[in-house]
């Protein structure tokens, strides 16, 4: 029986700009280009991010269509596309399956393990769910153990 390789990426800063980066300069609120590399503790910079788009009424329908508009890094798709035929290629992202669906639909869709967003009745994200804590550290040992 053959081996199977299996290579596990993050998606932001590796295929795709950042997506609170680009929030923040479309929008213009630079408080949200904070990322995990300036409050390394995740729920902390997501309790913050969530009062700030509440204070500023953005909604996620707002950011889905900033999103929208973000393209994928230079030669990320044939990147892709070239480990394809080496391994099967999962993205584990601290990113939400809200923002990333036409991010993925631009790399061929690869697997994407990230988590989820709970909005409110006025489409406001009111939190998240996390798909499991430390995804990318337990992602990694998962595959190692098969």
């Amino acid at each position: 029986m053959a081996d199977m390789y299996v290579i596990c990426s993050d998606l932001e800063g590796v295929f795709v700009p950042e997506v609170w980066v680009n929030v923040a300069k479309k929008t213009g609120i630079d408080k949200l280009k904070l990322t995990t590399r300036d409050i390394q503790n995740y729920d902390t910079l997501m309790k913050y991010r969530i009062e700030i788009l509440e204070q500023e009424k953005l909604t996620l329908k707002d950011i889905q269509q900033v999103i929208a508009q973000i393209k994928p890094l230079e030669g990320a798709l044939e990147f892709i596309e070239w480990l394809k035929e080496l391994a099967r290629i999962v993205i584990v992202s601290d990113t939400f399956v809200e923002f990333a669906d036409p991010l993925m639909a631009q790399l061929n869709r690869p697997l994407l393990l990230c988590h989820s967003l709970i909005t409110d009745e006025n489409n406001m994200i009111s939190g998240y769910k996390l798909r499991q804590a430390d995804p990318k550290r337990k992602t990694v040992e998962a595959f190692g153990s098969a």
